[in-house]
């Protein structure tokens, strides 16, 4: 464990947010599979749809990082995202990206973390155009290691569905895998 010295000289230890330090947790490459599940009350949707999910991290500096996220629906559809991540506070990440308005604030947790809510640009099958969903996101570390990631999702105010994602660190490392 990390060990810090505090004000009166003595060594005390530093709060544990994640499992490992941000850049070691999130430097890893994350992998799983999820499913998308719309609300009952949209049955008229297409639903639940599986998919894969991959994402990992380039090093910038000490505190940057660009994060690369690939989701391959079952329906053989690839949307890949690249995200910047900087590390604002030892228990905070501002997140952005093009597809992002406005970002996202992380807090990290000894248990995972928690995205602010955040809109995303995403594209439907059954649209020609994306449209712009507010997302609601909490990570949360399983004791065997599993991440397991729940999104709500909604527009306009109104619930469409949840997304939830299991993931495990990949035991191979590599950017493009």
């Amino acid at each position: 464990l990390r060990l810090l010295l505090g004000a009166k000289g003595r060594m005390s230890r530093a709060p544990e947010l994640t499992p490992l330090r941000p850049l070691e947790f999130f430097g890893r490459p994350w992998s799983g599979q999820g499913e998308w599940r719309p609300r009952r009350w949209l049955g008229w949707l297409p639903g639940p749809r599986r998919l894969r999910f991959r994402s990992f991290t380039t090093p910038l500096t000490d505190t940057t990082w660009l994060v690369h996220d690939t989701t391959l629906w079952e329906d053989g559809r690839a949307e890949h995202r690249d995200f910047l991540a900087t590390l604002i506070a030892p228990d905070r990440i501002r997140f952005t990206g093009a597809e992002m308005p406005g970002g996202s604030e992380i807090r990290l947790r000894e248990d995972g973390f928690t995205f602010s809510p955040y809109l995303i640009s995403v594209a439907l099958p059954f649209l020609p155009f994306s449209v712009l969903v507010r997302c609601r996101d909490t990570c949360r570390l399983e004791p065997g290691g599993e991440l397991v990631d729940t999104i709500n999702i909604s527009l306009l105010g109104i619930p469409l569905g949840q997304q939830v994602i299991r993931l495990r660190t990949e035991q191979t490392g590599g950017e493009g895998g």
